[in-house]
């Protein structure tokens, strides 16, 4: 939609507030007088493609297999790429005897559809260092040449243990242009950056400052018993990087960190969604995921990406390959809207239902319907997803009386003016969680000849993947 005629459809006059019944709706008899035109400033959420990066520690060649591609079609389809750690690249360079290194960045380049790249490499030189080359400079440049040489794009870096104006520098513009973020550890900071309650958190800031955002550092054993504050940490170092205008990055890893409890051969898969719900119920979902599967146990399987249940659902298993597709399909999936009640509803309402996303109504003036709107997961029920909806409406809504509610609650003001209703906490969409969306609609009594009214009900996949969008349109007639 052009921007103008957008501004157009924000100028528009709305009504926000009913006196509802329990059931949302004004009877007839009440006596109240119509509210007068309100005139509001629209917020509209910036386009918005979340990213998502997945590589495993170990299993290189196993990823990287062609024979392998059915057992995680989707994932390496449609991530945005692969996470290159400055570990892994070591044993692919040292340790991995079956093909030269070359070879080996061309295989796992194959791998992707897309051929992004996530590359993490550090400052720390006394961890996998000696006879597995140093980690300098020179071994970054070596990584980037084996990369870029293999077909892949590195989108992004991140530095660990701290930042130096060098290799910042380096790792920006080294084969490519691109930003490089600094590695955080959020379970150092007291549960809050912004504060000096730890002593990491001052120093912390600057090195974020200095690059282009942050990334955290994610081992899910501190996120399951919130060591350290990791949870509020996390959020915080997020919120953090957007007060300035930067990028924002969170990983997902199985390590454990010594947490009893924790086992990530059972716990990967529901922990990883605890940190990703978790992030969205508190406003911080990040604009990029990763995936790092370091230190994970010998029993987390990388394969299969999804699986059936009796029922012949798909759903996500506590796999490498599970967390990334179960990811992807929350961040990616749009929800079903569905208008149930079609037909000739009463004398003074008649909604027929063109095809799955345009309705027709036909409303008697000066009677007001509550139209009943049913938004669902029902293609993939086993995925948990957290849409937006927000509405658009033509010139003619001068003409009308319209409000949306969820229960009793109105959410005008979300949907129409505030960038979009955000399917968090309670309203995330589950097998057995739908929302219902009653938006109430009314002909102006002032108005002698209402014109016909457009509704465009809006549908992003997720507050962070806001580009995409799909439409449910509704048209409103006066009989």
């Amino acid at each position: 939609m052009k921007k103008s005629i957008i501004y157009n459809t924000l100028s528009i006059a709305i009504l926000l507030a009913f006196f509802v019944t329990t059931q949302g709706c004004k009877t007839a008899n009440e006596p109240n007088p119509e509210p007068p035109i309100v005139n509001k400033v629209v917020t509209v959420l910036p386009d918005k493609e979340v990213k998502v990066y997945f590589g495993a520690e170990h299993n290189w060649h196993e990823q990287d297999d062609p024979l392998n591609y059915s057992k995680w079609s989707y994932v390496r389809e449609n991530a945005d790429g692969y996470y290159a750690n400055f570990i892994s690249m070591w044993i692919m360079f040292y340790q991995d005897k079956t093909a030269l290194p070359p070879v080996s960045c061309s295989d796992m380049r194959k791998a992707f559809k897309k051929g992004g790249v996530f590359f993490e490499t550090s400052l720390e030189t006394s961890v996998n260092s000696g006879a597995n080359g140093f980690n300098n400079d020179s071994t970054d440049r070596r990584s980037l040449i084996l990369l870029t040489n293999a077909g892949f794009k590195v989108d992004y870096t991140s530095l660990n243990y701290g930042v130096t104006a060098d290799r910042v520098t380096l790792l920006r513009t080294y084969k490519g242009t691109r930003k490089c973020l600094c590695l955080s550890a959020p379970w150092k900071y007291g549960g809050n950056i912004i504060s000096d309650a730890a002593t990491a958190n001052k120093q912390q800031r600057i090195n974020i400052l200095t690059t282009d955002g942050m990334q955290t550092d994610g081992p899910l054993g501190f996120w399951f018993n919130n060591g350290g504050g990791m949870r509020e940490g996390s959020y915080s170092c997020v919120k953090y990087v957007w007060k300035y205008k930067l990028e924002a990055a969170v990983m997902l890893a199985p390590f454990k960190a010594s947490i009893p409890g924790y086992e990530a051969e059972n716990d990967f898969l529901n922990v990883s969604k605890q940190c990703v719900l978790g992030h969205e119920d508190n406003n911080a979902a990040p604009e990029i995921w990763t995936i790092w599967t370091y230190q994970s146990p010998a029993g987390l399987a990388l394969f299969p990406e999804s699986a059936v249940n009796a029922d012949g659902e798909v759903y996500a298993p506590n796999t490498k390959a599970g967390v990334a597709y179960w990811l992807l399909k929350h961040l990616k999936n749009f929800p079903k809207l569905t208008c149930n009640e079609t037909g000739k509803v009463n004398n003074d309402v008649t909604v027929t239902l063109t095809n799955d996303s345009v309705v027709d109504v036909k409303l008697t003036k000066d009677v007001q319907y509550s139209m009943p709107i049913t938004i669902s997961n029902d293609n993939q029920p086993q995925i948990e997803i957290t849409p937006v909806i927000r509405a658009i409406l033509n010139e003619a809504a001068n003409d009308w009386i319209i409000s949306f509610w969820v229960g009793t609650k109105d959410v005008t003001d979300k949907v129409i003016y505030n960038g979009g209703l955000n399917c968090i906490d309670t309203y995330r969409l589950t097998k057995t969680n739908r929302l219902t969306l009653k938006m109430l609609i009314k002909s102006r009594s002032t108005v002698a000849s209402p014109a016909p009214l457009t509704i465009n009900l809006q549908s992003m996949s997720n507050i962070s993947n806001t580009k995409n969008k799909q439409n449910f349109k509704i048209t409103v007639n006066p009989l």
